[in-house]
């Protein structure tokens, strides 16, 4: 199934307003295996609107236009798409009369621009709005099933989920998309693609690659492989992550962590990290605990610090040239490191080092050894310690 994604409005085009809806749409849609082929974005002028409908139209199954079915004059979606259609407008009597009595239980006439909203093009079906003015509507244009939605985000995603998705999924599922995601750490982009871009892949499955500091996703794609497939494609692409995976699938650090550490309590102790560390997991760990002041700037320092302590502790040191001391202590045996990923940008340097300590906490509950080797990162010192007696 070919979709298409059509934003409008001179405020997205301009970047007044960023067009986190179509994201959205996207991911929403990717999670149901169904993959977006394109995305654009038009301005409100009618001719172009009319335009893009009338060409997309030709090669999409699924267009959803969102955007320009509000009661001002710029909002020429409804139009256009009639326009494109070769139909006119028709009045909508039943919305038009949910309209009077929504402004009517507000104890105020319905502003006669309203009316606007309540003219529909020919042939359309309408598409429920419980929660607003402009109602959606499907409207076949060419080839293609056309989704008309209203721009406010609540608007739009309760039409999508009520009223779009549904009719998407009787669609064929020979040809919805599956992925499967699988999270990097310490390893960079190109280093990955030139293990990986060589090798002969399965029919069917493409190789994707996504950038979202402090990881990369390699993802799988296919919207014809089957499980041999997919299962013959994870042979050669897993030993190749293996060192580097810190995760699969829908996987997020906090809930990972989450798991792994049950009712056990967790302490933090941050100095460079500034409480990015609690900000990340205080939603998954409510037993956790956090203390913030200076700390040592050294990975020797800093857990003896952590030695006096009983229980799991975990720790991010105060910067130096040499880079951020990590720590972690367990109650009776503790390993610390300094990294230095060599990043201008403080805030993205602070992110990546806080994410390294978060991994050899995972590492530890997964009892794997809490220090590896990274490629992105540099280790200026490391140090291993138990309690003796």
């Amino acid at each position: 199934m070919h979709i298409e994604v059509i934003t409008t409005g001179d405020e997205v085009l301009t970047g007044f307003i960023v067009d986190s809806n179509a994201a959205w749409l996207c991911q929403r849609l990717l999670a149901q295996g169904l993959q977006v082929q394109r995305r654009q974005t038009v301005g409100d002028e009618l001719a172009q609107l009319i335009a893009i409908l009338q060409e997309r139209s030709q090669f999409a199954d699924v267009i959803i236009v969102n955007g320009g079915l509000g009661p001002t004059s710029d909002d020429k979606t409804t139009e256009a798409a009639a326009l494109a259609a070769g139909v006119g407008l028709e009045l909508d009597t039943a919305w038009l009369a949910q309209l009077e009595a929504r402004y009517a239980s507000r104890g105020r006439p319905m502003p006669s621009s309203n009316r606007k909203q309540a003219m529909l093009p020919a042939g359309a079906t309408k598409l429920d709005n419980p929660i607003g003015t402009a109602c959606g509507f499907a409207l076949q244009i060419g080839r293609a099933r056309c989704f008309f939605t209203p721009g406010v985000p609540n608007e739009f995603f309760r039409m999508v989920d009520e009223q779009i998705l549904p009719r998407l999924a009787t669609g064929e599922q020979s040809h919805r998309t599956e992925v499967r995601r699988y999270f990097t750490f310490g390893v960079s982009e190109s280093a990955l693609s030139d293990q990986l871009d060589n090798l002969s892949w399965p029919p069917h499955i493409v190789l994707g690659y996504r950038s979202a500091m402090p990881l990369i996703e390699i993802k799988l794609i296919s919207q014809q492989a089957d499980k041999t497939d997919f299962a013959q494609a994870e042979q050669q692409l897993l030993p190749i992550l293996a060192p580097y995976l810190v995760g699969q699938g829908d996987w997020q650090m906090a809930m990972d962590l989450q798991q792994r550490l049950g009712t056990r309590a967790l302490v933090l102790h941050e100095d460079a990290s500034q409480g990015l560390l609690l900000r990340q997991l205080a939603p998954a760990l409510p037993q956790m605990t956090a203390h913030f002041g200076p700390l040592p700037a050294n990975a020797v320092g800093l857990l003896e610090t952590l030695q006096q302590y009983d229980g799991l502790h975990l720790a991010v040191g105060r910067a130096s040239e040499a880079g951020i001391p990590l720590a972690l202590w367990d109650g009776q045996q503790g390993m610390a490191q300094t990294l230095n990923i060599g990043l201008q940008d403080q805030q993205l340097h602070t992110t990546v080092i806080s994410f390294a300590a978060l991994h050899m906490l995972q590492r530890h509950l997964q009892a794997l050894p809490a220090i590896c080797d990274y490629q992105t990162l540099k280790r200026s010192e490391l140090r291993q310690s138990k309690l003796l007696g």
